[in-house]
């Protein structure tokens, strides 16, 4: 009868940690769900990457990498900012178009600034693949000059300026842009 009670205990316990084990599972599943429905509401414009068209973007002073100094003053309307990580999954799904979509523009890299957020020996390769459509400003992070006058919460983020530095399209994809053609 001992050995009887000693197996119930044992099952009982079991049945117990699984009981704790599925608990656990179901709230981690929860914050899963509460963070992807943040990127959904994000995505459908619901939360913004940077500060939201029609609005105007704050002071900075940046360098390119051609030694041009870059200020709001020379946001001028048609010019396209992006901003790109190299740890960063969906830029390297946007950054294809971006290069097709920046190649095709009427000013060539004169119109495009591509604005690279890490190190500079991590950010090497990126760079080399967007110099050719864009003038490149390297940041170290988000609380770079531009992230923060751009309002920079995520990437990629493609911005299209209006007149005089206000923001005319806003998102996180290439395919917000104006006369953007999917292959």
């Amino acid at each position: 009868m001992p050995v009887l009670w000693a197996a119930l205990a044992i099952v009982g316990a079991i049945c117990l940690l699984n009981l704790l084990l599925t608990i656990a599972v179901i709230r981690r599943l929860r914050e899963h769900t509460e963070l992807i429905n943040r990127g959904n509401a994000q995505a459908s414009g619901q939360g913004e990457i940077t500060l939201p068209a029609g609005a105007r973007v704050g002071d900075f002073r940046v360098v390119t990498g051609d030694n041009r100094e870059v200020t709001r003053d020379d946001l001028r309307e048609g010019l396209l900012v992006a901003f790109f990580s190299p740890r960063c999954p969906s830029c390297e799904e946007q950054k294809p178009a971006f290069v097709r979509y920046a190649s095709g523009l009427s000013g060539g890299r004169d119109d495009v600034i591509a604005v690279l957020l890490g190190s500079p020996e991590e950010l090497e390769g990126l760079r080399e693949e967007l110099s050719g459509v864009a003038q490149i400003v390297i940041e170290a992070d988000v609380e770079g000059d531009m992230s923060t006058a751009f309002g920079l919460s995520g990437y990629p983020a493609f911005c299209l300026m209006g007149q005089d530095g206000v923001l005319a399209v806003t998102g996180y994809r290439v395919d917000i842009l104006p006369g953007y053609v999917a292959l």
